[in-house]
């Protein structure tokens, strides 16, 4: 999925790829609608239930943000290979993105993005935001992720590579995530 997008998540292709035959997949899917929504399955509990859980166990919730922020925006990528890697990681969020439409992800990707979104609000509100304010930085927070994924991709020469992105990360989290603002 993260190389050719939800398409590529398709019974032949993936058999062929891997050296095994259609029969084998028919084994464990019914068909490809069930493959698909088995792959969003697992994409819906190890990039969102997973890190909700995890970041549950630290106590303060600017901390709980701040781990977040690292988590989903990641570290440094770097040029050449280690930036198609580093894209590459993210690809399946990427992919899913795009198929919006689709409407075997639709249904997935709404759930996810509710689910993180209201997540953020809550550990916002956590730190004495009013209800209004903790969504708006919340979604704000969100839309930055969504964008700094879109512009690696999209347009790499405009996003900073290594140390440069490491301060952009932090600017980013403080500038999003003030301790000092909060009622």
């Amino acid at each position: 999925m993260a190389e050719g997008g939800v398409e590529a998540v398709a019974v032949e292709p993936l058999a062929r790829r891997l050296g095994v035959t259609k029969g084998s997949f028919y084994w464990h899917f019914k068909d490809r609608r069930a493959l698909l929504e088995a792959t969003l399955e697992r994409w819906e509990e190890e990039s969102t239930e997973a890190r909700i859980t995890a970041s549950r166990r630290i106590s303060d919730p600017g901390e709980r943000l701040i781990w977040l922020g690292e988590e989903v925006f990641g570290h440094s990528p770097l040029d050449g290979d280690e930036a198609g890697k580093f894209l590459l990681d993210r690809g399946v969020e990427l992919a899913i993105s795009d198929a919006a439409d689709d409407a075997i992800v639709r249904p997935f990707l709404r759930r996810v993005t509710e689910h993180r979104i209201g997540y953020l609000e809550e550990c916002f509100r956590e730190l004495g935001f009013p209800t209004e304010e903790a969504w708006y930085r919340a979604l704000l927070v969100y839309a930055a992720h969504a964008g700094t994924f879109r512009l690696l991709r999209h347009a790499p020469d405009l996003m900073p590579r290594g140390k440069h992105y490491e301060a952009y990360r932090r600017h980013l989290l403080s500038t999003l995530m003030p301790e000092n603002e909060a009622g």
